[in-house]
């Protein structure tokens, strides 16, 4: 399962269509890896109990082939300055640390509509201001390619440069 996920969307949603893959067990898999990767700080807050409703879901839709398109059932993850209905959403800020809107930004929305199954809202700088991530009020987002995290997984990409592999900070700009 940890190959589909380092699979391109265009693999996971033909895997999907030909019923190679349930969209819950992509859904699972996900979790998973969000779950396994916290150190990252990656996301600010998971949206399992909502992604797990969806993925059922498109598990439905799956087996009547009626499927809405290459994105139904594939796992997604918004930056927490998209709103989400009933889900918070901070701008990675305190100022709005208690915020849950009752309504879904359009660009979530069409996503939504499409069949995406949301895993949650990622970090960022306060109010989308920045550009590393190391602003954020949760704290800052670290790089897995110099992280403990990669000790676990077997780089397979041969285009990954040997200095990323080796990378002992948190930066790296391709």
């Amino acid at each position: 399962m940890n190959k589909i996920l380092t699979s391109s969307i265009k693999e996971v949603s033909k895997k999907i269509k030909t019923k190679e893959l349930k969209p819950s067990d992509l859904h699972r898999a996900s979790c998973k890896l969000v779950s396994s990767t916290k150190c990252l700080n990656a996301y600010i807050h998971v949206t399992e109990p909502l992604g797990t409703e969806q993925a059922l879901v498109s598990d439905q839709r799956q087996s009547e082939d009626k499927l809405l398109g290459n994105l139904d059932g594939v796992t997604i993850a918004i930056k927490d300055n998209f709103c989400v209905e009933n889900e918070p959403t901070t701008c990675a800020s305190l100022m709005l640390a208690n915020f849950v809107p009752g309504y879904s930004a359009t660009v979530y929305q069409r996503l939504k509509d499409k069949g995406a199954v949301l895993m949650g809202k990622t970090n960022l700088d306060q109010f989308a201001m920045g550009s590393g991530t190391v602003d954020s009020y949760f704290g800052p987002t670290k790089n897995i390619w110099g992280s403990e995290v990669m000790k676990n997984y077997k780089l397979t990409n041969e285009a990954v440069p040997a200095i990323v592999k080796k990378n002992k900070d948190d930066w790296y700009i391709a």
